[in-house]
């Protein structure tokens, strides 16, 4: 494997391509199956690689990306939500053009579609529509770039084959893509247009997870174990000014409190969650004020003694 870290570009473009090659009729078929845990592994406490890491998350975060997919749909077919443009819509594709290996395309639809779609939307286009009685034979999925002017959509799609394997990103044969790249070829051609789910927070997850090879806490990450061995992570590491604690206590709840002494102690790595709503900002505003103006706090000696030593005073750029 290559030590260096892959860029957040063809990060993205390894994403798309995966997640554009796949079949939905498959997706649909295999969610009701009876092994869906598949070349699923179980998440570990600790990993001894970047790779191996990797190897348990990658797959387990497209199988979320297919429950995005199967649920989009099934919020729509139940009534959840009556956005306009969330049926099957007619579109005409303006123009293609081969890019970096994908194929990307101007479609000219109508303002309700183009209107209620966004950037990152996952859309399926097919040839015929999705109907009772029906056999599709050339589909694709899509995602938004844009959306242009008036009436016009740009998208990006993936016709070089499917990507079955994620350790050989190598695309795989298929006749229904190459049924649906001679219809892209063809000018003034017709698809129909479903909305599917929108990939935008699912593609912050991947960035994310990938760029754990370049993290200043990527051994803390991977090791999940905590640096400080004399049972001291405790205590706080932080000095904070009494009228600056005053001010936190009576301006920030308990569990908001409880975070931010858990920030300013000793322990190595620290996960402050909470739903939205919950004050996350007001707790990350009170911690960062109290590093920022506050000292290290004298440290401790392995053999248990309080030493009058202080850490080196940090300017407020290290800080």
């Amino acid at each position: 494997a290559s030590s260096s870290t892959p860029s957040p570009a063809s990060t993205t473009d390894r994403f798309l391509k995966i997640v554009l090659s796949w079949d939905y009729l498959r997706i649909v078929a295999d969610s009701k199956g009876a092994d869906k845990a598949k070349g699923l592994q179980h998440v570990k406490n600790s990993y001894a690689s970047v790779e191996e890491y990797l190897g348990v998350f990658e797959p387990l975060l497209f199988e979320e990306v297919k429950g995005q997919i199967l649920q989009g749909r099934r919020n729509e077919e139940e009534g959840e939500d009556d956005e306009v443009g969330l049926d099957w819509q007619r579109g005409a594709v303006a123009s293609c053009a081969e890019s970096e290996g994908f194929h990307k395309l101007s479609m000219v639809v109508s303002d309700g579609l183009r209107d209620s779609v966004c950037e990152n939307d996952l859309l399926l286009l097919s040839k015929e529509k999705f109907e009772e009685g029906v056999n599709p034979t050339a589909y694709a999925f899509a995602v938004v770039e844009q959306r242009g002017g008036k009436d016009n959509l740009s998208l990006r799609t993936f016709v070089a084959g499917e990507i079955k394997n994620l350790n050989v990103a190598r695309p795989v044969k298929s006749l229904r893509l190459q049924r649906f790249a001679s219809i892209l070829s063809t000018s003034d051609s017709f698809l129909w247009i479903l909305k599917m789910c929108s990939l935008s927070t699912i593609l912050r997850e991947y960035s994310g997870m990938h760029s754990v090879a370049s993290h200043p806490f990527k051994d803390l990450i991977l090791s999940a174990s905590e640096n400080n061995r004399d049972g001291d992570d405790q205590k706080r590491a932080w000095n904070v000014p009494q009228p600056l604690m005053d001010y936190l206590k009576t301006n920030l709840n308990g569990s908001q409190l409880d975070a931010v002494n858990a920030g300013l102690s000793r322990r190595s790595f620290v996960l402050i969650q909470g739903p939205p709503g919950t004050g996350k900002t007001q707790t990350i505003l009170g911690l960062l004020s109290a590093v920022l103006h506050s000292a290290p706090a004298r440290m401790q000696t392995r053999g248990g003694f309080d030493v009058q030593k202080h850490g080196p005073e940090l300017d407020i750029e290290s800080k």
